[in-house]
């Protein structure tokens, strides 16, 4: 059996691959991150004998994000052998294409709110009217630390293409988040955290 799990709203994908491997308390589990794949341990595995149980699963986390070659030979491993369950995680939604190469597996996808794009995108010079009532809308239903995530995946591509923004604006207004993000985990703030980046929008979109 082949589960897969994928989507831009990470937060409640994650929480649902961890619901359901909590659920497999008579498995072996084998926990593999895209960037530590490791063939001879994924066959030592397969192949290991248990005392206790037969039953194993392999989960891989972010497993399209693997190199061709890497992937092809964990796909005829996976193809060759059924004596395993396979989950797969992947951080953002998958393709039609990426979806085929498992045709049989069951899919679960967790797409974000579009209000939240919509807020996002809504982030330009002079907008702070409209961006504003977006931004307190988005974390009422949204954690502030996916919209953060997302928000600087935002400042960060425009520093690198267009942006409506000044390019030193911009870029302070980025290294503003990142040092915002890094106090709200150390507990560092003086404020609320959703207050402290709504003052660095703001200062932006003056």
């Amino acid at each position: 059996m082949i589960n897969i799990f994928h989507g831009d709203d990470q937060l409640k994908s994650r929480q649902a691959v961890n619901s359901f491997l909590d659920q497999k308390t008579g498995f072996d589990i084998l926990r593999l991150d895209s960037k530590d794949i490791n063939l001879d341990q994924i066959n030592g595995f397969i192949n290991s004998q248990s005392l206790f149980t037969s039953l194993k699963i392999i989960v891989f986390f972010n497993f399209f994000s693997v190199s061709k070659p890497i992937l092809d030979k964990v796909l005829r491993i996976i193809k060759s052998n059924d004596s395993f369950d396979i989950v797969i995680w992947q951080d953002k939604t998958l393709n039609v294409t990426q979806l085929k190469t498992f045709p049989q597996a069951k899919s679960e996808v967790f797409p974000l709110d579009k209000k939240l794009f919509k807020c996002i995108n809504s982030l330009a010079p002079k907008n702070a009217s409209r961006f504003i009532p977006l931004y307190h809308q988005v974390l009422e239903q949204e954690p502030f630390e996916l919209f953060l995530f997302w928000l600087k995946s935002n400042l960060r591509k425009q520093l690198t293409t267009f942006s409506k923004f000044n390019p030193d604006s911009l870029k302070t207004a980025y290294l503003q988040t990142i040092e915002l993000d890094y106090q709200s985990k150390t507990g560092q703030l003086a404020i609320s955290k959703d207050m402290a980046l709504e003052r660095i929008l703001l200062n932006l979109m003056k």
